[in-house]
């Protein structure tokens, strides 16, 4: 019973909870978590697409305010989970959903 009450506490935190265009970030403004996301950058080899600056390449910018799949925080956090038709893989199954946000954060970090 202890596990099942765990579970249900833990799919009711923001970062297991469903994600939609609008979710804000619950790691937005902190800069720990920013840190954190500029590392899972490196590790997970997104500067190989988008450049170490994220300014692109092979991907897109990840600097400016044009983005085909959104950028809001929702829509950035969904973009990496599930990956896109046109060649960005999905990490949901690589990096948790803390992680995803980090990530998110650090993106966020540098926008124009």
């Amino acid at each position: 019973m202890k596990y099942v009450a765990l579970v249900l506490a833990l799919m009711a935190t923001p970062a297991f909870a469903q994600v939609t265009a609008d979710t804000p970030n619950p790691f937005e403004g902190k800069a720990d978590a920013a840190e954190a996301g500029h590392a899972l950058f490196g590790k997970m080899n997104c500067a190989g697409c988008h450049a170490y600056d994220l300014t692109g390449g092979m991907g897109p910018d990840l600097t400016d305010t044009s983005w085909q799949y959104g950028g809001k925080p929702g829509e950035i956090y969904h973009t990496i989970a599930e990956g896109t038709p046109r060649g960005m893989p999905a990490w949901k199954d690589k990096m948790t959903a803390d992680e995803i946000w980090q990530v998110v954060s650090y993106i966020q970090s540098k926008k124009q």
